[in-house]
């Protein structure tokens, strides 16, 4: 119930800001350089895919950082973006031409890399990059110019700043120490992140799964099938603590409880989510990007009006079930015998709740603003505490 399905990735992604352009030649390092070299087990992905980077003559080479900047061989870089590479030792160019095919092979588990810092002799001779005869100007995060150098002939250049001037997004996952490079943009639109809100909302509680929906969210329709079900077990177990028909101090549990009756609550919960009545709003950009979208919910109201009539003491099959069941004789009860009670009470108040769904109705409409945007890998997100926020208020239960 508290868990919106969403296409979550690995926590710690962070936005890069890059910038690469065309500019003519800064001054350059020339000749022979000792460079900190920090080897991690930096990974690449490109769309979802790890990338197996090799050199010129096949052979594995990793990804290191030097001061803060992560550097890869420029023709394992060519041929995971699909460039063509050739070197122009006359002008120590390297010419990078489109139009190519992918030659990096992909990788579903990654191989282990190295985690060592160990100086290396970079090869600064000048070296430049061109795509497509322009001369790139290649800096780093902070815009600050960095060269590209070969180490032991093999030319390394600055991935980000590559990546940035062909148009692809990239991310870093500080968790898995994997710069997330991607064709899709990290941008989203205000259809977009409307459809995300009213699909998500209706897959949660409605189990409907618009096809639209289903592809912007990359799931099938089994797997947003198993998050509506997910969310009525939920509810169906918030429903039995609120009640009482569960009581953990008594080691009851709401996996373990009376399987008929557990289907019956599970049963009730579906039929009073398909009532769910919500509307989404237009939503409103933000300077980062992101959107605000409010969410305007109309609690159900039957919890709130089985309350009422459990509170008021005239519920006649409740007092009856008190009658029968005093304090002396649930102290005096053998488990089983405690086992039928519980069954028998939570069959009074299912049919309590049951016979509220035929005048059901709604409490006064609750709004909640949620913050959609687009993470580093592509991925849809919205703030858990949002989602939280309308899962608390789509069946109204009295605080």
């Amino acid at each position: 119930m508290r868990n919106p399905h969403l296409r979550g990735l690995a926590c710690g992604l962070l936005t890069l800001t890059l910038t690469a352009g065309l500019a003519g030649n800064a001054l350059a390092l020339t000749g022979a350089q000792s460079i900190q070299a920090d080897f991690s087990d930096i990974k690449v992905m490109l769309d979802g895919a790890y990338l197996v980077l090799t050199d010129a003559n096949g052979e594995t080479v990793e990804p290191f950082a030097v001061n803060g900047t992560t550097y890869l061989p420029v023709r394992a870089v060519a041929g995971a973006l699909g460039l063509n590479v050739e070197w122009q030792a006359d002008t120590s160019t390297v010419a990078l031409t489109s139009g190519g095919q992918v030659t990096t092979q992909t990788t579903s588990i990654p191989a282990k890399g190295r985690t060592i810092g160990m100086t290396l002799q970079a090869d600064y001779s000048d070296i430049k990059v061109t795509l497509d005869g322009a001369l790139l100007s290649l800096t780093d995060a902070n815009g600050t110019v960095v060269e590209p150098f070969a180490v032991d002939g093999t030319t390394y250049l600055p991935v980000r700043a590559v990546s940035n001037a062909l148009g692809l997004e990239v991310g870093w996952d500080s968790e898995t120490s994997t710069v997330v490079l991607s064709s899709i943009p990290f941008t989203i639109t205000g259809e977009e992140a409307q459809a995300l809100v009213q699909g998500n909302l209706d897959e949660l509680y409605l189990g409907k799964y618009d096809p639209s929906y289903l592809a912007m969210v990359d799931v099938t329709a089994e797997e947003a099938e198993a998050s509506h079900l997910q969310n009525i077990l939920a509810e169906s177990e918030f429903f039995s603590l609120y009640w009482g028909i569960v009581m953990p101090e008594n080691n009851e549990s709401f996996d373990t409880m009376d399987t008929t009756v557990k289907n019956e609550i599970i049963d009730l919960i579906t039929e009073i989510y398909s009532h769910a009545k919500y509307t989404v709003g237009t939503p409103v950009e933000q300077a980062d990007g992101s959107y605000l979208v409010d969410v305007t919910v109309s609690p159900i109201d039957v919890v709130t009006r089985a309350a009422e009539v459990y509170d008021s003491g005239t519920y006649a099959p409740l007092n009856a079930l008190n009658a029968k069941y005093t304090s002396e004789v649930l102290y005096s009860m053998t488990q089983a015998e405690y086992e039928a009670y519980s069954v028998e009470y939570a069959n009074v108040i299912l049919g309590l709740v049951r016979e509220q769904m035929s005048s059901l109705g709604y409490l006064a409409d609750q709004t909640v603003t949620m913050t959609i945007s687009k993470d580093a890998n592509g991925a849809f997100g919205g703030n858990n505490e949002d989602w939280n926020a309308i899962d608390t208020i789509i069946i109204g239960y009295p605080s």
